[in-house]
């Protein structure tokens, strides 16, 4: 898959992936953080989808930006879970702090926020 037709797919899938999260909130009568939980499952299954979407070396500045942005989350993520200092709960919170960031800042990169 060429680069556009790439950058394409990524805008499509973040935009599917918002909706998605849209409909938890319009149409949910969950509490509050059941419905955070669910948007996080939702980021979450987006962005791992995105992963491997993306080309191993992108030559779209957009999707360059994209990739390293994923990466930078992988890097976070894996210094937390390597982290000994922390409570699980704590951990679970920062990991949902990493993964929403992640998905708002490609979602603009991307220029679908």
């Amino acid at each position: 898959m060429d680069d556009q037709r790439s950058l394409e797919a990524a805008k499509a899938l973040m935009v599917k992936a918002m909706e998605s999260r849209r409909e938890l909130v319009a149409y949910s009568k969950l509490e509050a953080v059941e419905m955070d939980r669910y948007a996080r499952d939702v980021e979450r299954g987006a962005l791992d989808e995105l992963g491997k979407l993306l080309p191993a070396a992108p030559a779209d500045e957009q999707l360059y930006q994209v990739k390293t942005k994923l990466s930078w989350m992988e890097q976070q993520l894996a210094e937390l879970d390597g982290r000994k200092d922390i409570q699980e709960r704590s951990r679970a919170l920062e990991r949902d702090e990493i993964t929403w960031r992640t998905f708002e800042d490609i979602s603009w990169l991307l220029g679908v926020l």
